[in-house]
């Protein structure tokens, strides 16, 4: 028995020796640190999806680099360069940058590199106490899962960007991937004559999930059944993306309009500042799989069947309103630029552009509104259930819009 204990102790010793040695090693995991005397202050760090994006001030750089660098090995990033402005960006896009599905095992420092001079990258960001370390899990693959975690370390008194990929047993409130039944319970959305567009779109949901699980991948369904959710707070649909940290959510519903709208047809709506690829797949691959069509509606249109809606004149003016109505200040942060459907917007912290905090005593806000990591959002209109052509494609034809989404899925995740 006191062998027992004897070795117990000894392993314990040697666990805590192995961890004080990594954290007093940094400087030699990082030997190079030392020579690196120049910094760049970034005034943001995001995760909004799968991808990583850096923003920054620079002076008189030639052609600067993001740079992932450790002793071994050094990995160089395009970046966008304003120097008028004297600013860089990873990207001009939300949904591009560094994507951290593909970045190896390992523990790296983010550099600028430019002429052969590196630049650590020094913590300016504007509201410094909100941004978070960063907790990146990657996406269900062979079921294996990798943490990627970014965060500022000091060596040696000076500041360094970090980020560490290492393999991990995913969690188990941890996502690839949030569907979002729309409406449900009292809130029925769209009816034609016994159909609700809550229940159709519970169906479709149900079934989306069933399939993509069938690609190994771990997904979370906002609502399992017809009741009603709200829409925010901490059990709000809109704060489930950020608790299971999913890369990508899709927001199911169906359209409806007093107006003769005809065949109908599929709507996608997409995030402001974004690469469309995705949605436009989404849409040519349902019209191309089912009976339906594009939508004829041009109203907010930028592809065939893509759509890009941010918050008008005459919404703004409603929203100040309603502040006077209920008693607090008005939303600074919504503009012309805010997309409108707070599915989309409001999934995507401050790289979404999301404004609904708690401020109105009537109502909940959202938690996550500060959020610099954010979901990957898009609100798929899968048709009109006003139009009788339509509903009759929706009904018997549910199979063809399923694999046309998980076909467009499946090949976006490869991106």
């Amino acid at each position: 028995m006191k062998k027992i204990v004897v070795i117990i102790l000894i392993v314990i010793l040697m666990v805590g020796c192995n961890k004080s040695f990594a954290k007093d090693n940094t400087q030699n995991v990082f030997n190079f640190t030392n020579d690196i005397e120049k910094s760049i202050n970034i005034t943001s760090y995001t995760i909004y999806g799968r991808f990583f994006n850096i923003e920054g001030k620079i002076d008189d750089l030639d052609n600067p680099k993001l740079v992932l660098k450790n002793n071994e090995e050094e990995i160089e990033y395009d970046i966008f360069l304003d120097k008028e402005e004297k600013i860089f960006k990873t990207s001009k896009l939300i949904n591009e940058g560094i994507n951290l599905e593909k970045i190896k095992k390992g523990s790296y420092i983010i550099l600028l590199k430019d002429n052969d001079i590196y630049y650590n990258l020094k913590n300016d960001t504007s509201f410094e106490s909100k941004y978070q370390d960063l907790n990146y899990y990657t996406i269900t693959k062979d079921n294996k899962n990798y943490e990627i975690k970014i965060s500022f370390i000091k060596i040696m008194d000076k500041e360094f960007l970090a980020l560490n990929v290492d393999e991990i047993k995913l969690p188990s409130e941890i996502y690839d991937i949030v569907i979002d039944p729309g409406h449900g319970g009292k809130d029925s959305g769209a009816i034609n004559k016994t159909y609700t567009e809550s229940k159709i779109n519970l169906e479709y949901s149900l079934l989306l999930k069933e399939k993509l699980e069938k690609l190994g991948l771990k997904v979370k369904l906002t609502r399992e059944k017809d009741e009603s959710i709200p829409n925010y707070g901490e059990k709000g649909r809109v704060s489930i993306p950020y608790k299971t940290k999913a890369k990508l959510m899709l927001s199911i519903h169906l359209n409806s309009a007093k107006l003769n709208v005809g065949d109908g047809g599929i709507e996608v709506y997409v995030p402001n500042y974004s690469n469309i690829l995705f949605a436009k797949s989404i849409a040519d691959n349902v019209v191309d799989n089912t009976s339906t069509i594009y939508s004829k509606n041009s109203s907010s249109r930028v592809e065939k069947g893509v759509y890009l809606r941010t918050l008008s004149k005459s919404d703004l003016e409603n929203m100040n309103k309603e502040a006077e109505r209920d008693g607090y200040t008005p939303y600074e942060k919504a503009t012309t630029k805010s997309t409108y459907y707070y599915m989309i917007r409001e999934t995507g912290g401050i790289i979404t552009g999301s404004y609904v905090d708690s401020r109105n005593p009537k109502k909940d806000g959202n938690p996550y509104n500060m959020s610099n990591h954010g979901c990957e959002s898009y609100l798929v209109e899968l048709g009109y259930l006003s139009s009788e052509t339509n509903l009759n494609i929706l009904l018997k034809e549910k199979d063809n819009y399923i694999d046309a989404l998980v076909s467009s899925v499946k090949k976006e995740l490869e991106r």
